[in-house]
């Protein structure tokens, strides 16, 4: 038999081989995963290095052994030493106890696959506990202290830490914090007040809001405060619209006035008309204070949403493209100062810039806040061609074409006033307001 008549064959058995392999695929095992390394989508999109990567501090294995982070790397044995009061025995029953064959690989578990496999199991303990000591030491005896205070530490430094700790690529399971906590006197470190002072953060979180144990990191801690008392995921809504608003000063021509929410939650907007003006209308929006550190905090918090399984109701994201929706000119960011829900120092183009490059190719929930836009499409398809819209946009927004207004509708009424005295007053008092009505009107 030739190689030509035994070629089909071959092919024959390639093609059941192929069938095979396809019918044995499995999805890659990621469910323990709970820190993950920033999507290479991602990194197309934004600046990886400034926005995703340590400047002065590596927590966790990803960023390891940077070179450029070794001032502090060499302080976190001086720091974890401080926290324990120089117990050596509280730290070796902590290294035993991270260092347990089940523990370390539930630990190495929550990183991406192949991420740890150039630790040994004892040095990849020590990085937990070493890791998770610094943190614990800056949160008790660094944060919220007078800079002055800190001796091994430089307050650009300090600062640069606190933002660090927010990273994606740069945390430790909150299991270990937990067991580093659980030797530690009782309320010694208040993670709750850490998280309250992040510059995203209004208000101080409580416990209630959210179980512990299920905490995956810091990242995923500080997520939970920005996105508490969501809506009820049971509830049954109304299917979403097509909105066809684009700003905010359209939706104010519309008589739709911005205000901050009560909540401080990003999964909460709400929307009111008025009960005494059916022109008039509120939304209730979440406040968001913008420094230099808010970007790269709302870029992490986004890609820690793009990689989780259930996305965490996406309610970042939801909310930046809602804001992205409302802002496409400086004029809308100063309408949203005023009214409270943007907290800024920079200026309206620069605040306006920064939400239209975050709000780049972001996919949000088309479910999130479906009642509240709902209602903003409704009530602006209803008052977008009214009379008084028109009015109030062709008069009211410029003020030249408003005073002129004003000045007709004065020439009028002293033109009706003069009418009437000419016809109904006594000769003597129609003559002197003729006399004062023609001196103010060449006035």
């Amino acid at each position: 038999m030739s190689v030509e008549d035994d070629k089909p064959h071959s092919e024959e058995l390639q093609d059941g081989a192929w069938v095979e392999s396809i019918a044995k695929a499995r999805a890659p095992s990621s469910a323990n995963v709970r820190a993950h390394r920033v999507p290479s989508m991602v990194k197309e999109i934004h600046d990886y290095e400034k926005y995703y990567v340590p400047k002065v501090v590596s927590i966790g294995p990803y960023h390891f052994g940077n070179k450029k982070l070794e001032l502090v790397q060499n302080l976190k044995p001086i720091f974890t030493m401080k926290l324990l009061l120089n117990d050596k025995e509280t730290l070796k029953f902590l290294y035993d106890k991270l260092g347990e064959p089940n523990m370390v690989q539930q630990l190495r578990n929550f990183y991406e696959e192949g991420s740890t496999g150039r630790f040994s199991d004892k040095l990849f303990t020590r990085i937990m506990l070493i890791d998770a000591c610094f943190i614990l030491y800056y949160i008790r005896n660094i944060f919220g202290v007078k800079y002055d205070d800190c001796e091994e530490l430089q307050s650009h430094q300090i600062v640069y830490v606190y933002h660090d700790l927010f990273l994606l690529e740069n945390q430790v399971p909150f299991k270990v914090l937990q067991e580093v906590m659980n030797v530690l006197p009782q309320e010694c470190v208040k993670i709750e007040e850490f998280i309250s002072g992040n510059i995203l953060s209004c208000e101080r979180i409580n416990k209630k809001w959210f179980d512990l144990n299920n905490i995956d990191h810091l990242l995923h801690l500080l997520h939970c405060s920005l996105t508490k008392r969501g809506e009820d995921p049971n509830r049954k809504l109304e299917p979403p619209i097509k909105y066809t608003f684009r700003n905010v000063n359209e939706l104010a021509d519309v008589g739709i006035q911005f205000k901050k929410s009560v909540t401080n939650s990003l999964s909460h907007i709400e929307f009111f008309r008025s009960s005494w003006w059916r022109f008039s209308a509120s939304v209730k929006i979440p406040s968001i204070t913008v420094d230099d550190s808010t970007k790269p905090m709302l870029l992490n918090l986004l890609a820690f949403e793009m990689c989780s399984h259930n996305a965490h109701g996406s309610w970042v994201t939801s909310y930046i493209c809602f804001l992205d929706s409302l802002i496409d000119h400086p004029e809308d960011v100063k309408t949203l100062r005023k009214a409270g829900v943007l907290d800024t120092l920079e200026s309206d183009d620069d605040v306006t810039k920064l939400f239209n490059d975050i709000g780049i190719d972001l996919v949000p929930n088309n479910l999130a806040y479906v009642e509240a836009k709902n209602k903003i499409q409704k009530h602006y398809e209803s008052w977008r061609n009214t009379s008084f819209s028109q009015f109030k946009h062709e008069y009211v927004k410029s003020p030249w074409s408003f005073v002129a207004l004003l000045g007709a509708l004065l020439a009028l009424a002293l033109s009706g006033v003069q009418t009437y005295y000419t016809i109904w007053s006594p000769k003597g008092e129609c003559d002197d307001l003729c006399m004062f009505l023609k001196m103010n009107h060449h006035l």
